[in-house]
């Protein structure tokens, strides 16, 4: 009986080392199968998260790119609106001085009246400190109409038809009619691109 006890016994190890080897075989694959796995996630995962990190980046420039291009539009736009008010301060300058104002005033006149003359003038508009100066003018000229002082016109004239319509040519009209332009150029002069 101790043979067949011994037997078993050796029987019994035999199979108990070959579930524990078989243990070990199948622990080893789970334990690889994780590993692996693991390993892809972390690597989905860091994919990921360099994606996430360049759109991001990328994100991040255009939106640094359209605000440098709204500061720059905006410089721009500060620099040409800054031409524009010297402008318009060197137009009250020329208005004011009395050595150079009355030929500019002259000329202003006569191209309104030429533009008129068809249909007749019925009265000339002028600003209160104008209004000699455009009696004057029109007498050079050879034209008879009334001058009428109004406060709305100002560095030039006023020509009222006498089919009641009106031509208005002053020096800051014309620097608004010109004034799209010159933006432009004045853009370009000022920072060496186009104005958008």
């Amino acid at each position: 009986m101790a043979d067949l006890s011994t037997l078993l016994a050796k029987e019994a190890s035999t199979e108990i080392e070959a579930i524990l080897s078989e243990a070990n075989e199948r622990a080893a694959q789970i334990t690889e199968a994780a590993r692996s796995e693991a390993e892809s996630i972390v690597a989905d995962r860091e994919r990921r998260a360099k994606s996430q990190r360049e759109a991001s980046l990328v994100r991040a420039r255009s939106a640094a790119q359209l605000e440098a291009s709204a500061i720059r539009l905006r410089a721009q736009h500060e620099g040409v609106r800054g031409v524009f008010d010297d402008v318009r301060r060197r137009l009250d300058e020329l208005v004011a001085d009395k050595s150079r104002y009355p030929a500019v005033f002259e000329k202003l006149l006569e191209q309104a009246v030429s533009a008129t003359r068809d249909v007749g003038i019925a009265e000339i508009e002028v600003a209160p400190a104008d209004e000699e100066l455009a009696k004057a003018a029109l007498q050079k000229l050879g034209v008879s109409a009334d001058v009428k002082a109004t406060g709305d016109v100002k560095g030039g004239v006023r020509v009222r038809t006498a089919r009641r319509s009106a031509v208005e040519n002053t020096v800051y009209d014309r620097l608004e009619a010109m004034a799209g332009e010159l933006a432009s150029e004045v853009s370009q002069a000022l920072f060496g691109a186009k104005a958008e």
